[in-house]
This record gives structure tokens, sequence and C-alpha cells, in this order.
């Protein structure tokens, strides 16, 4: 998404949005996002979203039955790209479908299908090499 100048510039929402104090209008208002914006990311000397690329996700995972005997389920496993506007985050295209768990009833071990979610999202947080459209350059992006 930060290798194409459109999406890179929509991308920028996150580093542009003002936040104003007491007014909650998106994630970025939460006193969460707040706090992790002075914490250094552990092993590291890189401050939480200090880079204007650095990408906020968020992960949703929630059974549902897909059939009407209500009798087996599925999990999908969904990553949110909070750098974009809200208007478009939540657009069917934007949303990283990373996986999902099949019934026929609730996972036992849920830890078994999201180790492999876990490890890529620990290399994102630490950095990985990627282009950036609109500078033309090569950087370290951090997902958090």
């Amino acid at each position: 998404m930060v290798a194409n100048c459109a999406m890179a510039e929509k991308m920028q929402y996150r580093h542009n949005f003002d936040h104003e104090p007491s007014v909650i209008k998106d994630v970025f208002d939460g006193s969460h996002y707040q706090a992790l914006l002075e914490t250094i990311i552990p092993d590291s000397t890189h401050f939480f979203f200090s880079d204007l690329r650095d990408i906020a996700l968020g992960l949703s995972m929630d059974g549902f039955a897909p059939f009407k005997r209500r009798n087996k389920t599925c999990w999908p496993i969904i990553l949110f790209n909070y750098n974009l506007p809200p208007e478009v985050r939540f657009q069917k295209k934007y949303c990283l479908h990373v996986g999902t768990v099949p019934g026929p009833k609730k996972p036992w071990d849920l830890d078994s299908f999201c180790w492999p979610l876990a490890h890529d999202l620990v290399q994102l947080e630490i950095g990985i090499a990627a282009f950036d459209a609109l500078a033309m350059t090569m950087f370290c992006l951090h997902v958090q």
C-alpha cells in the first residue's frame, strides 16, 4: 500500500489526524493510542508511530454460524488498516483476511491458528524494508 502513490496518500490519515483532548472521533483519540506515542518499542530505540509511515492495524476475530442449522461455526481472522480514513478503512477491499479457523465448534487451541500471524506481526513491529512511493525511497516500515 505504501508503494502505490494513491494508496500512500490515503495512508497519511493517521499522521495528519488532529487529536482534540476530551473529544473522541476516532481510534487515535483513545488514551491507549496517545500513551503509545510516548512509548519506546521494546528492544528498540523507535517510539510507537514516530514515523509518519508507521501503520496501525486492528485485529478482529469472532465466530459465526454460516448455515441455518447453526451447529457449525467458523472464525475469520481479519486485520483492519487504521491508517486509512474511516470512510474507507472497513470496506471489503481494504480488509486483510489473514485466515479462518474452521468449525464445527469454537476453536479449542486458538494459539495454533494465531501463532503464524503473531510471528509475522512481531517481524512487522521490528520493521521491514519497504518502498515509499511518495518520497521515492526505501525505508524501514513498522506496523503496530
